[in-house]
């Protein structure tokens, strides 16, 4: 059998994801995070992506300590959506998490969604999270009542430290190719929600930190909609790709969704396929007639 695809006869393996560069602040926190969880992973791979500062040391001294298995894989720059790509193929668990190095799990996580997986057939599990400051301080308890107030559905968050998937997603999806510069987070999200793989589940299972070296600390508004209005009706994907896919992104991220849309034949609703497609087409259509 190759290593990595998991053993069908066994129980599910647990396997937790994280993209590392010039983490050294928030690193020992977060790590001290996945080793009490009440649910243990079964494998935690780290990619480094050129730090120069403690990083790699951190991780290698949590990895002669820590409670399961750690790979510590480095190699050239590739930025943040592709270390998290690259990481993610070396995996070997049937349900994959992705961890921020700045945030902190609470301890029922992997439990919590690992039993959700378990009962049904989504794909793609998303989950609520606390906002934190850099110096710790609460500033939200509650993501999804933050983005409620501001108009949007919880199909909005779109954090990728708070889903999980499936192996049979990423057989089914792959992960997006390096010249698209998709991140695996988007990825997921779009695909997962127009193809009715996702579930989001109201525990808040994690804080997540804001700060001034945040990659992504993106939550939107009023201002990131572009063709959608708050009060008007419009379908999760309408709206995920109106916040997202717009220029300077739109030629690269259209191409490779309608490319994705196309590409699992008979193993998704080719009903779905194509509503994504006019959905991406129509999306695209307006940018370039507002541009003129």
């Amino acid at each position: 059998m190759d290593a990595r695809q998991p053993d069908p006869t066994g129980p599910m393996r647990l396997s937790v994801v994280m993209a590392t560069f010039e983490g050294e602040t928030y690193l020992p926190e977060m790590l001290d995070s996945l080793a009490t969880q009440t649910r243990l992973p079964d494998e935690l791979v780290v990619r480094d992506d050129g730090s120069s500062d403690a990083t790699v040391a951190i991780v290698e001294d949590f990895a002669g300590r820590a409670p399961f298995p750690v790979r510590v894989l480095t190699g050239e720059r590739l930025g943040y959506a592709q270390n998290f790509v690259s990481a993610s193929r070396a995996c070997t668990g049937d349900l994959i998490f992705f961890a921020d190095q700045d945030d902190s799990w609470r301890p029922a996580k992997l439990e919590t969604v690992a039993a959700a997986a378990q009962v049904d057939r989504s794909e793609a599990l998303f989950h609520d999270f606390a906002l934190m400051s850099g110096d710790g301080a609460e500033l939200a308890p509650s993501y999804y009542s933050l983005l409620a107030g501001k108009g949007f559905g919880p199909a909005v968050a779109l954090k990728g430290c708070t889903m999980a998937v499936t192996r049979r997603f990423v057989e089914t999806w792959g992960w997006p190719a390096p010249d698209t510069s998709v991140s695996h987070d988007f990825w997921v999200a779009l695909l997962a929600t127009a193809f009715g793989q996702r579930r989001n589940l109201d525990a808040v299972l994690i804080d997540h930190r804001l700060h001034d070296s945040n990659t992504s600390g993106w939550i939107p508004d009023a201002s990131s909609r572009v063709f959608t209005e708050a009060g008007v009706p419009a379908g999760d994907v309408d709206v995920l790709i109106d916040l997202v896919v717009k220029r300077p992104r739109l030629r690269g991220w259209t191409r490779a969704f309608l490319d994705a849309a196309e590409s699992p034949g008979g193993q998704v609703d080719p009903a779905a396929a194509r509503q994504l497609q006019r959905s991406l087409r129509t999306n695209r259509r307006r940018h370039r007639a507002a541009r003129g």
